[in-house]
C-alpha cells in the first residue's frame, strides 16, 4: 500500500480538542486519492486509504473521559507528520442560533456582553473546557455545503479565548463541567439576525416538498433601488459624511507593500473582529508564483463588514460602498491589473469601515483566477485601528435588511448557513445541540414545521435519531432601545393584545418537546429586558440549560423545569389554574402576588387578573371579567412575571386557548 506524500486533517481536528466519550472516535482528512496515511491515537494505530475524492477516515474504539492524548498522522518517507497534542475525551456540544447565542462573554459594546463581564473573565481559567469559536469565521455558502471548517482551531478556555465566545454556550459548559467532572468541548456556530431556514439543508427542504429558493437574484436589486430613491438613503449619505470627517484618512504609507506592519495586531485565521464602529486597515501578505507575475487577475476577497477600499501593492483596485445591495454581506470581487502583480511577496491593504455594532473582516483565503488559471493562498493578516467612533456618536440610520429568501447571496437564504457553518461539523461526534433562535421568525406560523425540520435535519446528518436538542425560549422583550431605555412602569403599562408575535413564537417553541422526543426547552422570559433584545443575564440561562441536560441526557434526578399549565376550572367568578412541574411547591421570586396573568371572556375581551397562590394552584379573578373562560400567562411581548417553583425555575408562558399546530400542519410529519 503506497503512503501519500501530501495529506492533511480536516480543520475540525486540532490540538486541544475534546472528542465525544462513549462514541467511536472517527478521525478524517485528505490525501492523494488511492494512497494511505497512518493514524496513531491513544496507543492504537490505523491505516486509512483516501478514496477517489481524496478523503480518508480512521476509526478507533469508544473511550471513557480521559486525557490528554496525542494523535499523529504520517505519510510517505520524507513527508512531515501532522501531530496533535493535548486531546481530551469528554462531552461535546454544539451551540448555535442567532444573536443571543452569538452574544459574547465580553465585547467593547456595553449592550452586547454578558452581565458582570469583566468579573467573569477574571475567573475564566478552565483547562478542562475547550472552545471552538466558529462565530469569528462565519461564512456564507449559498452554492452548496462546504467540506471543511475555517476556524482558528480548538482553544483551552481562559480569559482571552472565552471573551469572544458565546456567553450562553460558555455558562452552559461551565456548569456541566462542574457537575459532571469531565472535559467539555463547546463549538459555537451562531449568526445574529438569521432565519431558521438558513440553518436547514436543501435536501431536507426538498424531501418535505418545500421550495427553498423563492425569488430571483434581481429582487435584492429592486429593494435596494427603492431604498436609494428614498429620503432614508439621503439620511444615510449625510451620516456617512459625518463618519468620514470623524475617522479621517488612513496613512498612505501603510497601504504600500514595503510598509513594516510587524507592530500591528495579528489575526489568526485571517479573521478580524472590528469591536466598535470606525475605520480600520487590514494588510494581507502572501506569496505568488513567478508564472502569475504581470498577469491580470480576478481577486475573490470574501466578505467585509461594512464597506471597503482595497489596494493591491499600493494601488487602488476596487471598492464596495453603500450603493451595493446588502453591502455588509456582499462578496468582494476585484480586477487586479497585471502591472500590480509580481512574483514573490505581495500585499493587499484594505481600508475597512464598520458602520454599525461589531463588524467582521472575514478573509479565509484569497482566490485568484484568470483564463485557464485558479490559484488560492491563505495570507498573513494584520490589522490596525485608524479611528473608532465615540459612544455618543449618532447611530447609523436604518437600511433595508434585504432579508432572507430574496437574497441568494445573503445569510438568510435557505440552507446557506447549514452549508457553511454546520456541514463541516457532521464528521465530528457531538452529544447534542443547544439552540437559541426565533427573533427573526417572530410571529410566523410556519416556524412550527420549520423547527421540527431543523431538529430532524441535524439528527439525520449526525446519524443520531434521538440526539438531544435543547432550546432557549425567547425572553421578554418590547422595543430595542438599550441606549434610550423606557422606564419599567411605562413598559409594564403597555396593554395586552389579542395577538402577540413574540408570544406566538414562544408558544411554538414550547410545542417542540411534545413534537419530538429528546427535546428540552428552558424559559428565559423572566430574564428578559423590555428595552434590549439581548438580555445580559446569560449566566442564568446557561445554568438552566445545564440542569436540563443533566436531567434529560445524563439521568440526574433533579428539578429542571418550572410550573407548566395543566388546565383550569371555573369556580363562579374565579378561575383556578393547575400546573405540572411544581417541584416542592409554587412561590414567587419577589414574595408578592403572582404577576403576568390575564383573563378573557367569550367575546375575546382580555383584562389583567388578580392572582393568589392556593396550594399547588393559582386562583384568578378580575372585576372586568365576571365569567372567565380563558386564561393567559406572560402571553405577550413583555410584562412583569414572578411565578416559579421553590427550586427557582420560572413558570412557562401559556394561553389556554392555544392553537392546534399539529392539526394546522397535519400534512407534514
Amino acid at each position: 500500500m503506497k503512503l501519500s506524500e501530501k495529506f492533511a486533517l480536516y480543520r475540525v481536528f486540532t490540538s486541544h480538542m475534546v472528542l465525544q466519550r462513549e462514541r467511536p472516535v472517527v478521525i478524517s482528512g485528505t490525501a492523494e486519492p488511492g494512497k494511505a496515511v497512518e493514524v496513531a491515537f491513544a496507543g492504537r494505530s490505523r491505516n486509512a486509504v483516501a478514496g477517489p475524492d481524496g478523503e480518508w477516515s480512521a476509526e478507533f474504539p469508544a473511550m471513557e473521559a480521559s486525557g490528554p492524548h496525542m494523535l499523529t498522522v504520517s505519510g510517505a518517507a520524507g513527508s512531515a507528520p501532522v501531530v496533535l497534542e493535548d486531546i481530551l475525551i469528554g462531552e461535546v456540544w454544539m451551540c448555535t442560533g442567532q444573536s443571543n447565542m452569538e452574544m459574547p462573554v465580553f465585547s467593547e459594546n456595553p449592550f452586547f456582553r454578558t452581565l458582570n463581564a469583566e468579573e467573569e473573565l477574571r475567573h475564566a481559567d478552565h483547562p478542562q473546557i475547550r472552545l471552538y469559536n466558529s462565530m469569528l469565521t462565519r461564512r456564507l455558502a449559498p452554492e452548496g455545503p462546504l467540506a471543511d471548517e475555517a476556524g482558528f482551531g480548538w482553544q483551552v478556555c481562559n480569559a482571552e479565548t472565552v471573551a469572544d465566545f458565546s456567553a450562553c454556550g460558555y455558562f452552559f459548559g461551565r456548569q456541566l463541567q462542574k457537575d459532571l467532572d469531565v472535559p467539555i468541548g463547546l463549538i459555537a456556530t451562531a449568526w445574529g439576525g438569521t432565519d431558521i431556514a438558513a440553518w436547514i439543508s436543501r435536501e431536507k427542504f426538498e424531501a418535505m416538498h418545500w421550495q427553498p429558493f423563492y425569488d430571483s437574484p434581481d429582487e435584492q436589486e429592486r429593494i435596494w433601488n427603492s431604498f436609494r430613491a428614498s429620503d432614508k438613503f439621503k439620511a444615510l449619505l449625510n451620516w456617512l459624511e459625518c463618519f468620514d470627517d470623524a475617522c479621517g484618512k488612513a496613512a498612505p504609507e501603510c497601504l504600500a507593500p514595503e510598509f513594516d506592519d510587524s507592530g500591528w495586531k495579528p489575526c489568526p485565521g485571517t479573521t478580524a473582529v472590528l469591536l466598535r464602529p470606525g475605520r480600520y486597515v487590514c494588510r494581507l501578505s502572501f506569496e505568488l508564483p513567478a508564472e502569475l507575475a504581470g498577469r491580470e487577475l480576478e481577486l475573490k476577497l470574501g466578505i467585509i463588514n461594512d464597506v471597503d477600499v482595497t489596494f493591491f501593492n499600493g494601488e487602488a483596485v476596487g471598492s464596495t460602498g453603500v450603493e451595493t445591495p446588502a453591502y455588509w454581506s456582499a462578496e468582494r470581487k476585484y480586477t487586479i491589473p497585471g502591472r500590480c502583480v509580481r512574483a514573490g511577496r505581495n500585499c493587499i491593504a484594505v481600508v475597512a469601515d464598520d458602520h454599525y455594532g461589531a463588524g467582521l473582516f472575514n478573509v479565509q483565503e484569497l482566490e485568484f483566477t484568470a483564463p485557464g488559471l485558479a490559484f488560492k493562498v491563505r495570507p498573513e493578516c494584520r490589522i490596525d485601528t485608524v479611528f473608532t467612533l465615540p459612544a455618543d456618536f449618532p447611530v447609523r440610520p436604518d437600511v433595508p435588511s434585504v432579508e432572507g429568501y430574496r437574497c441568494p447571496n445573503g445569510q438568510n437564504y435557505p440552507s446557506t448557513l447549514f452549508n457553511a457553518m454546520l456541514n463541516p461539523w457532521f464528521r465530528y461526534a457531538v452529544r447534542g445541540t443547544i439552540w437559541y433562535q426565533g427573533c427573526h421568525n417572530n410571529g410566523e406560523f410556519t416556524y412550527y414545521p420549520l423547527h421540527k425540520m431543523l431538529i430532524d435535519d441535524l439528527r439525520e446528518h449526525w446519524h443520531d435519531p434521538e440526539m438531544p436538542f435543547l432550546l432557549v425560549q425567547l425572553a421578554a422583550f418590547q422595543e430595542h432601545s438599550p441606549e434610550n431605555r423606557r422606564e419599567d412602569a411605562e413598559a409594564e403599562a403597555v396593554p395586552f393584545a389579542e395577538f402577540s408575535p413574540y408570544a406566538l413564537t414562544r408558544e411554538i417553541q414550547a410545542e417542540m418537546p411534545r413534537a419530538r422526543k429528546r427535546v428540552g426547552m428552558i424559559v428565559s422570559f423572566d430574564r428578559g429586558d423590555h428595552s434590549d433584545i439581548h438580555p445580559r443575564d446569560k449566566q442564568t440561562l446557561g445554568f438552566r440549560l445545564a440542569r436540563k441536560a443533566e436531567h434529560m441526557v445524563y439521568g440526574r434526578d433533579t428539578v429542571c423545569d418550572g410550573p407548566e399549565f395543566a388546565g383550569f376550572r371555573q369556580e363562579g367568578k374565579l378561575l383556578r389554574v393547575f400546573f405540572r412541574n411544581i417541584g416542592s411547591g409554587l412561590t414567587t421570586s419577589d414574595g408578592k402576588a403572582p404577576a403576568g396573568f390575564v383573563l378573557g371572556d367569550r367575546s375575546g375581551f382580555l383584562a389583567p387578573a388578580e392572582a393568589e397562590i392556593d396550594g399547588d394552584t393559582v386562583v384568578l379573578s378580575s372585576n372586568k371579567i365576571p365569567e372567565p373562560q380563558r386564561v393567559r400567562y406572560a402571553f405577550t411581548g413583555y410584562c412583569r412575571v414572578n411565578l416559579m417553583n421553590k427550586e427557582g425555575f420560572p413558570a412557562v408562558p401559556f394561553r389556554s386557548d392555544k392553537l392546534d399546530y399539529r392539526g394546522m400542519f397535519a400534512d407534514l410529519p
